[in-house]
């Protein structure tokens, strides 16, 4: 969804940031209409994001963590074969 800057017709000289009431419309269908943004759909709209961006993280968190366990056992591997053909055990 572009996030732009605009200002309303009434009052051109106050410039706002973020996104138009039809895009927001178009992407969310909430709210009354497409003129206008409530606080309300705009503050669940960004909090089922911050979740939606939690759950993902999580998810990649947990494959790096299982990546690292497989590298540092594989790595462990190594350095013992290399111990044991040099005599070091």
């Amino acid at each position: 969804m572009p996030i732009q800057s605009w200002a309303y017709k009434d009052d051109p000289h106050t410039r706002h940031l973020g996104p138009v009431a039809q895009d927001f419309y178009a992407a969310f269908a909430v709210g009354p209409d497409d003129k206008h943004i409530t606080t309300v759909d705009e503050s669940g709209v960004a909090l089922a994001a911050i979740q939606g961006l939690n759950e993902k993280l999580t998810e990649e968190l947990k494959r790096r963590d299982t990546e690292n366990a497989e590298l540092k056992a594989r790595l462990e591997r190594l350095e013992r074969l290399l111990n044991a053909r040099n005599g070091d055990d």
